[in-house]
């Protein structure tokens, strides 16, 4: 894998396509926090790899009274769909549209990726001798694979060729369920259109359709030689087919719903079934007669069962895997049945409690009754006594987390597990802030509800592998800011911001970028090493210029002219922080910014050359606290092939993308039009205050309304009118605090009566004081607006539109404020 670099070195094509996601994990060494999709069990049967939806690949020891976890395997970013044992290998495959190849008995990482699918892998199949492997996916790719070549393509015996697989000719129906004889001279398909596809390996064609069924084929094997098939399909029933006169010889309905799993003993004489019911049926072929071995509380998906089937492992949509128990039972003493394999109807069996006679007839099944034994005579139902009621064994798991809620300030994220308990996930720490126990999700976010905050989605909430993840995507990241006094730093600077994708980027690439410094070979100049503070700024004028929006383009005042306050008024800057400057010094505004960052970009290019240091990459004010390491995940495209790495096991070798290492290592990101918006700012019509000179201005979408009373105020007061402010915040600790700011000033505790009120203002009683007047009041839609909004809120919950904002201002009266009903969504 190539790296990206700084200033020399091998450096990632540009694909802006690759998407960027981080997985805050929930287990290690533990159990699966996902359904098991694939089962593979080692010959000695002391050893059983599971690959789950949660991504990951385990080995167990299975020698012990319970479970235990060797070791796994990493490397997919998506579902694992399906494993094979193949020879000295284990291979895998996925949603990530690629199959690896690892060492069964080795945590190493993957001996290597194989990629050639467009789409989902669905399914894998090898021959008996270890030569030949078949894989097939969505949109009806099936692709053989020669094992033989690529053993000498990673021992080194071939090098400087390329390794790749042959596509078979099948059509172009979504594959479910793959299968290869023990020769691996033929291959078998399921696909979406119910027809059974068996393609000659020795020429990739089609050789045979199979047509029966009625709805999708989900699983299916073939037998060592090749000449009997065993299908399991959606429409309820399995089927048996003779390759060789190319027809079906026995059709079961033995499941009231979905045939999922499929496993024949050799020669066919009977044969193993789970599917959506939950049901485990042990049927034999030769007198039909069907024994429910057990009952999963969840839809069965896949079987492996021992050779001497004394045992059976069975994974089912649950993180959890059980080993149950396989009696003789009561068919094996059974006689054969002198009805034809194609005929005769479903049975009961007089006198058993745990068999029955199976139809071909799917409604035949569903008409059939059972009396469960020991119970009551009102205690019947569709399926019979099971044979164990209890598995022997079972592998541990965690509730897969299976809603998400993200909140309205877009880094508290609330999530709920199947077990039902709800947590509160701050994003920026990587840990749980909250928990709430077992509640319902949607009553815990309506209670959660803060509509001061309206920010850009900068990722996008991801529960598919169990656990909470979110995708990054270029240039939508980047859309969203937050003051860092709001992250906790109550040092910084009133006014400065920081972006969530950048912040984000860099708290997750932390260790590569070191070790991209530390792999520097030559110092390169200052002009060329330049810190995040010298270049951003450069930058992000540069796409202003480019990208004019709101109205700067179309005579609006830019954001700059209330960002920059006035250096000549303390208290307003400290109150007022961005809301300061007038429009007329729009300009001045932004030469002060860019000198700033130039001064510590200078101070920072004179402390590296004194010292004969790399300058260093940007810091993130992120920082992750839970107890596991968050996980990278980088998807694929063209040449690039997804992985995934704990972002404190990074080599330095992987292959980032462009535009991320240009984030972590540089400080060069896209600016997003998203984080500014226009806004109009006039009087209310009656109020008798003056117009502003520039009544339309840009602004952060992060920027508070009690910067713009500020900035309003300000100007009223180039006007001779002086007026007060009389805030109104929706959160109550904010507006404690501007009372406690507001008591701890001398100046403001002699001269200020200003009252503050809440979402319900409690009226005064007989001899309070009265409101001193005139005070500035801000209102939009005739509500009265609160301090602690910000101007995206204001847009989204108050006004409710999508053109420009309007604010009104005026002065206030002794009436009741007329707060917002705002509901949450």
């Amino acid at each position: 894998m190539s790296s990206a670099g700084r200033g020399g070195g091998a450096v990632a094509a540009r694909e802006g396509a690759r998407r960027v996601s981080f997985l805050f994990r929930r287990t290690q060494g533990a159990g699966h926090c996902a359904g098991v999709n694939a089962l593979a069990l080692s010959s000695d049967e002391q050893r059983l790899w599971t690959g789950s939806r949660d991504a990951i690949i385990k080995c167990w020891d299975t020698t012990g009274e319970r479970p235990s976890v060797k070791h796994e395997h990493v490397g997919h970013i998506d579902w694992v769909n399906d494993l094979a044992l193949v020879g000295e290998f284990l291979v895998s495959c996925s949603s990530d549209k690629t199959l690896r190849v690892w060492q069964p008995d080795s945590p190493d990482p993957a001996l290597g990726c194989l990629t050639g699918h467009t789409d989902y892998v669905t399914g894998l199949a090898a021959s008996q001798s270890g030569s030949m492997l078949a894989s097939g996916g969505l949109r009806g790719e099936v692709l053989l694979w020669d094992l033989a070549g690529l053993r000498q393509v990673m021992s080194g015996t071939l090098q400087n060729q390329e390794y790749g697989a042959s596509a078979a000719e099948v059509p172009r129906d979504s594959v479910y369920a793959i299968g290869m004889s023990g020769a691996g001279t033929l291959v078998a398909t399921g696909s979406t259109q119910s027809v059974a596809n068996v393609v000659d390996v020795r020429t990739g064609r089609l050789a045979m359709q199979l047509k029966g069924h009625t709805d999708n084929i989900r699983t299916l094997q073939l037998d060592t030689d090749g000449r009997l098939m065993l299908t399991g399909s959606s429409d309820h029933t399995i089927r048996l087919w003779d390759l060789g006169q190319q027809r079906c010889v026995q059709t079961l309905a033995v499941h009231t719903d979905s045939v999922w799993a499929l496993w024949a003993s050799p020669g066919f004489s009977s044969v193993y079934s789970g599917g959506r019911d939950g049901c485990i049926y042990r049927t034999r072929l030769a007198n039909r007669v069907s024994e429910l071995l057990a009952c999963e509380e969840r839809p069965v998906v896949r079987l492996a069962v021992a050779r001497n089937e004394d045992f059976l492992w069975a994974a089912t949509t649950s993180p959890e895997v059980h080993r149950w128990r396989v009696e003789a039972g009561e068919a094996a003493s059974l006689p054969l049945t002198p009805r034809s394999p194609l005929g005769g109807a479903a049975a009961l069996l007089p006198g058993s409690s745990t068999c029955f006679v199976a139809s071909p007839s799917a409604a035949a099944r569903a008409r059939l009754v059972f009396d469960l034994q020991g119970a009551a005579t009102d205690q019947r139902g569709s399926r019979p006594a099971a044979q164990q009621l209890q598995p022997v064994a079972a592998t541990p798991g965690i509730p897969p987390i299976q809603q998400a809620a993200v909140l309205t300030d877009r880094r508290h994220v609330l999530t709920q597990d199947a077990a039902g308990d709800v947590l509160m996930w701050d994003i920026t720490t990587g840990a749980v802030a909250r928990d709430f126990g077992r509640c319902e999700l949607r009553e815990v976010e309506k209670e959660l509800f803060q509509p001061s905050h309206s920010v850009s989605a900068w990722f996008a909430p991801e529960i598919k592998l169990g656990s909470l993840a979110g995708g990054m995507e270029v240039p939508q990241c980047f859309g969203a800011e937050i003051y860092a006094q709001d992250l906790g730093d109550k040092e910084a600077p009133i006014d400065l911001k920081v972006n969530f994708g950048e912040q984000m980027l860099v708290a997750l690439f932390r260790q590569w970028a070191a070790l991209q410094q530390q792999g520097k070979q030559q110092p390169q100049p200052p002009q060329q090493q330049q810190p995040h503070s010298q270049q951003a700024p450069p930058a992000r004028q540069q796409q202003h210029q480019q990208q004019p929006h709101g109205a700067a383009a179309d005579g609006g005042t830019d954001a700059s002219a209330i960002m920059a306050g006035s250096a000549s008024d303390n208290n307003d800057r400290e109150a007022g922080g961005e809301a300061g400057a007038a429009a007329e010094q729009r300009h001045g505004a932004e030469d002060t910014r860019l000198h700033d960052a130039r001064g510590a970009a200078e101070a920072a290019g004179a402390a590296g050359d004194a010292g004969g240091a790399l300058l260093p990459a940007p810091a993130s004010r992120f920082s992750f606290r839970g107890p596991l390491a968050p996980v990278v995940m980088v998807s694929g495209s063209g040449s690039s092939v997804p992985w995934c790495c704990p972002i404190d096991s990074f080599s330095g070798e992987e292959d980032v993308p462009q535009w991320v290492a240009e984030c972590v290592l540089d400080g060069h990101y896209p600016l997003s039009r998203e984080l500014k918006m226009a806004f109009q700012l006039v009087p209310l019509p009656g109020s008798g205050l003056p117009s502003l000179l520039q009544s339309k201005l840009n602004a952060p979408r992060v920027l508070r309304i009690n910067k713009v009373s500020d900035y309003v105020r300000r100007k009223m007061e180039e006007h001779g009118i002086q007026l007060q402010k009389e805030p109104l915040y929706w959160d109550p600790a904010k507006a404690e605090q501007w009372q406690g700011n507001q008591a701890g000033t001398a100046a403001g505790a002699a001269s200020s009566g200003a009252s503050v009120h809440q979402l319900h203002p409690v009226a005064g009683g007989p001899g309070s004081e009265p409101r001193q007047a005139p005070t500035l009041l801000l209102t939009c839609n005739g509500h009265a607006v609160p301090y602690d909004f910000s101007l995206a809120a204001v847009k989204q919950w108050i006004f409710k539109r999508s053109d420009d904002l309007v604010l009104h201002y005026s002065v206030g009266d002794n009436k009741p404020l007329k707060l917002p009903a705002i509901r949450p969504p």
